[in-house]
């Protein structure tokens, strides 16, 4: 799977001239293997920022439009990489 680069735990919020919610995200870099990052807006919503480090992307946030065509949701949810869950029972 793609590796996902957070570089900083930066917030970018912009305004919807039409609605006037506060729209959060943060930017992150895709990585494919070509020594090349994608970059990309992660959005947010109400949800704490990420902290720098390297993700993948989960599972959950991959779906399927009206076509068949996968897509991906509207929040792209990371997994962290760099941190491994402790082993269960300590």
């Amino acid at each position: 799977m793609p590796n996902v680069i957070v570089k900083t735990a930066q917030v970018d919020e912009t305004i919807n001239q039409k609605s006037g919610a506060i729209i959060r995200s943060q930017t992150a870099g895709l990585d494919l293997g070509n020594g090349f990052h994608l970059p990309f807006r992660v959005g947010l919503g109400k949800r704490p920022a990420y902290p720098a480090g390297n993700y993948d992307i989960d599972p959950k946030s991959f779906a399927l439009n009206g076509y068949g065509d996968l897509t991906l949701g509207r929040y792209v949810d990371l997994v962290s990489v760099d941190h491994k869950p402790a082993p269960a029972g300590k």
